[in-house]
């Protein structure tokens, strides 16, 4: 059976330090800030997110999302400018 993770602590994202990966003109990308996977895609002001079986939601600020691959908890507090 696997450990708990009891010491989750939020990471805070801020889009002009925290992101690792340049945006495009018109979508940027919001990755996990300790292993870099995709979270989710800043559309139109919103939060686009999408999970497995087809499941997507577009979604207003501030967004959380815990990391499916690390567990880490990742926070946004506005859209990319």
């Amino acid at each position: 059976m696997p450990t708990p993770i009891s010491s989750r602590q939020p990471a805070k994202i801020s889009w002009t330090g925290g992101q690792k990966s340049k945006p495009t003109p018109l979508n940027s990308e919001w990755r996990c800030t300790r292993c870099d996977k995709l979270l989710g895609v800043c559309r139109d002001g919103r939060m686009h997110l999408r999970f497995a079986r087809g499941h997507e939601y577009f979604v207003g600020f501030p967004v959380q999302a815990t990391c499916r691959g690390c567990g880490t908890l990742n926070q946004a507090q506005s859209p990319a400018r």
